[in-house]
């Protein structure tokens, strides 16, 4: 009987198979790239109330990172678009909300779901890899939602940030490089982004 961990992959490979470029990498995220977002994302929320959101839950890697950190499962809402992956993280998660949906739509999903409140937003989505009209939908949406000071926790496998630069100064935005993961495959490492406070 395949466990849990088994199921996810092979479902994520196959997934990847059939849209590479949606899904960013062949894998899910590993233990260590998951752990350093989930550590980011609980420094993020200190002294703030409100929703963790979890972008491009997948497989829910990250989202094991996060409650193993100590974020109650009733705060955490994982977003995913892909209607096999969403089934998924219903079958293996009962605290979170989950919804499925398109992360560019995000302040319309929220709403739509009486989720008005946002303490920050990890996204397991491969900015990198999607085309620029999406990218700016999703991060615009995402400071939407964010109050000024609230973090967006996004990781990504390239040498430059993942928020593209002329998207970085139309929004304002601070960006702050995290470590390198070296030991994830590939590679990774994770940054914040933030709307200052003042």
């Amino acid at each position: 009987m395949p466990t849990a961990e088994h199921a996810g992959t092979a479902l994520f490979l196959k997934r990847w198979l059939r849209r590479p470029l949606a899904m960013g990498a062949v894998v899910p995220s590993g233990r260590l790239l998951a752990e350093a977002l989930a550590e980011t994302t609980l420094s993020a929320i200190q002294g703030r109330e409100g929703h963790v959101i979890e972008l491009g839950a997948g497989t829910g890697e990250v989202t094991k990172a996060l409650l193993a950190a100590g974020i109650a499962s009733d705060r955490l809402v994982l977003v995913e678009r892909d209607p096999e992956l969403a089934a998924f993280l219903r079958r293996h998660f009962r605290g979170p909300q989950i919804i499925e949906g398109d992360a560019a739509r995000l302040s319309r999903l929220l709403a739509t779901h009486r989720i008005d409140k946002v303490a920050a937003v990890v996204s397991g989505l491969p900015l990198l890899s999607l085309p620029t009209e999406v990218v700016n939908g999703i991060v615009n949406g995402v400071f939407e939602t964010l109050p000024r000071g609230a973090a967006l926790v996004q990781f990504t496998y390239g040498p430059s940030p993942p928020v593209p630069r002329m998207l970085r100064a139309s929004l304002r935005l601070i960006g702050a490089r995290g470590r390198r993961i070296w030991r994830n495959v590939p590679p990774a490492v994770v940054w914040t982004f933030r709307k200052p406070a003042a």
